[in-house]
């Protein structure tokens, strides 16, 4: 890690550089620069924060605005203004990923992150943490522990969607983290009194809250607002002898000092007096967060990520890099956040990592090496995180995903069966057409038929998986069959699209197997096979020389016919399904005349 230790006399900035707690050369070097320039540089990043605002909030009014461009001109700038030649010289080549800001208390509003090096955004290469001195910051006890988490949400009542973002933040986690590692409370409302917050707070590891800040020119005077205009207060939080981890606190401002003077100190930043309570992290916003569906996709992914043996620092790192790539291009949601504290912070002891999955689902996977019917699917739920808005067409993407899945995992759940001769009656046509539900049956109907015959399946190591998914797809069935029968309330929409988009993307994580695994059509001459691999399949031979002479001979026997692949196994069996040619292109695609479409009720028109 990379130290950057900045003292501020006047308008001189001293600098000192530490490489893993080393000092280095770059050391007691100095930069002039005026306040009044800092002071316009927070001011244009907040103009432009205020454009973004109106601009996604106007979707279908056209402006010419690249509020992207804008930033990095500004970021480049400050950044060449605020550091001497050598600082600069480091930044850019250093291999080091993360950052650590020790930082004046005066220099505690510039966003670290937005400055531009001439190549990139800082948060673009870096994990960045920074410790504005004067603040406290312990090491964590990394005992075999579990991790208590306390969700605080929309104490007020005035904020749905942080109310939305609290229980869907509760609902991913219970489903992705095993409950013996992970020990969840939701609160939220008018019950979050401040009597009943001191009592749960101060045995919690991660602390989340959702809602409004009240600030005071006395930090310690400053905290979270609750129902008639009460405030539990940083000097009531710090008496309770708080020793919590992470404090992610998604409000209004909640990382920035409640005024505009650039003497202020420490105890003018709503940060520091959580971290001079005890806190040893602090993630929080520099501006005015939008009450909308993109902070809670973000924060959920946050949290994925962390609970993916991430610290706290890349786990913002890949949240950012995941909305600056899949959000608006001027949506600056990716640019709000700040972490107070040593970016490599984990909250995990060695010993206890890898609990759970540290695989992070890769977009380009799944479309360019996931079968045919997945990819095409998934690609379009890519764009759901394009756009503002929430609506039932977004959510129908969603379920034809789930669909997709579906048919492509249990089509080869089902040719494994028929490739050891059990007998089971294979819906693939559309006389013995099945319900999604009746569908899932057959497949858990199979997996048991392997695991009672002690039969290894080409699908081997997803049928452990199959069985972890199982409450996650009986759950969607239930949903989806509720949808069936009447209209989705327009509230519990925008829920229900967050919780089925990580249910379905961690189901694609598990399922990492399908990279491995081809359907193709095998070609009746020399030419090369149809591989339905990708959003575009196409003709290819075998991928490598180790396994073309292997798989060819078992080719040779299924000519014209479709067959699945298991690449690293060197399996070949028949797959129990049709294909056809495209009218439009000519194109050929798999066809599952077994499995009943899901339509949206007669309501949902």
């Amino acid at each position: 890690m990379l130290s950057l230790i900045i003292d501020r006399v006047g308008n001189v900035n001293i600098f000192n550089v530490l490489e893993d707690n080393l000092p280095v050369e770059e050391s007691h070097i100095q930069s002039t620069l005026d306040d009044d320039l800092i002071l316009e540089y927070l001011g244009e990043v907040e103009r432009l924060v205020h454009v973004s605002q109106s601009v996604l909030s106007k979707p279908n009014q056209i402006l010419n605005v690249d509020i992207l461009q804008d930033l990095k001109v500004l970021g480049e700038t400050f950044f060449q203004q605020f550091f001497p030649t050598s600082i600069i010289e480091k930044l850019k080549n250093t291999n080091k990923q993360s950052i650590h800001f020790n930082i004046d208390p005066t220099l505690a509003l510039v966003p670290w992150e937005l400055l531009h090096d001439g190549n990139s955004f800082l948060s673009d290469k870096f994990r960045i943490g920074k410790t504005i001195r004067g603040g406290l910051h312990r090491s964590t006890h990394q005992e075999n522990r579990k991790i208590k988490m306390l969700i605080i949400a929309d104490p007020t009542e005035d904020l749905p969607h942080a109310q939305k973002e609290g229980e869907v933040l509760f609902s991913v986690l219970s489903q992705k983290v095993p409950n013996h590692l992970l020990e969840l409370e939701f609160i939220g409302g008018k019950q979050v009194t401040k009597l009943k917050l001191l009592s749960l707070i101060k045995d919690k590891h991660i602390i989340h809250y959702s809602g409004h800040l009240h600030f005071s020119d006395d930090s310690l005077e400053n905290g979270w607002l609750l129902s008639d205009g009460k405030v539990l207060k940083a000097r009531e939080i710090k008496s309770t002898g708080i020793d919590t981890d992470l404090v992610f606190s998604n409000s209004c401002m909640s990382a920035k000092s409640a005024g505009k003077k650039l003497n202020t100190n420490i105890l003018n930043q709503y940060a520091g007096a959580f971290l001079t309570a005890g806190i040893k992290t602090f993630v929080g916003t520099n501006w005015e967060i939008l009450d909308n569906e993109r902070t809670i996709d973000f924060t959920v992914r946050f949290y994925t990520y962390l609970f993916s043996d991430k610290s706290v620092g890349e786990s913002l790192y890949l949240s950012k890099e995941f909305a600056r790539r899949n959000y608006h291009a001027n949506d600056l949601t990716w640019a709000n956040y700040s972490l107070y504290g040593n970016p490599d912070f984990s909250m995990f002891a060695k010993e206890r990592r890898n609990f759970h999955s540290a695989k992070i689902l890769n977009p380009t996977a799944v479309i360019e090496f996931y079968p045919t019917p997945i990819a095409s699917a998934y690609s379009k739920c890519t764009n759901l995180n394009k756009t503002k808005t929430v609506d039932k067409s977004n959510l129908l993407n969603l379920i034809r995903l789930f669909e997709a899945i579906s048919q492509v995992v249990g089509m080869i759940v089902f040719s494994d069966h028929a490739s050891h001769a059990m007998n089971k009656s294979i819906p693939n046509n559309l006389d013995d057409a099945v319900t999604l539900r009746k569908w899932w049956e057959l497949v858990y109907s199979c997996v048991w038929d392997f695991q009672k015959l002690k039969i290894t399946s080409i699908f081997e190591t997803a049928l452990p998986v199959l069985h972890e998914q199982k409450e996650t797809v009986f759950k969607i069935l239930g949903w989806m069959e509720g949808w069936e029968q009447g209209d989705i309330n327009s509230e519990e929409l925008e829920s229900y699209q967050i919780i089925l988009q990580f249910f379905l993307e961690n189901m694609l994580l598990e399922f990492a197997e399908l990279e491995r695994i081809s359907i193709l059509l095998v070609s009746e001459n020399n030419n090369p096979h149809f591989y339905f691999k990708g959003i575009k399949p196409s003709y290819l031979y075998p991928a490598s020389h180790g396994s073309r002479e292997k798989l060819l001979e078992q080719l040779a026997h299924q000519k014209g016919n479709l067959v699945l692949v298991h690449e690293s196994r060197k399996m070949v069996i028949p797959f129990q399904t049709y294909f056809k040619e495209k009218k439009e292109t000519g194109d050929l695609e798999l066809v599952f005349n077994g499995l009943i479409p899901f339509v949206l009720g007669a309501k949902q028109n």
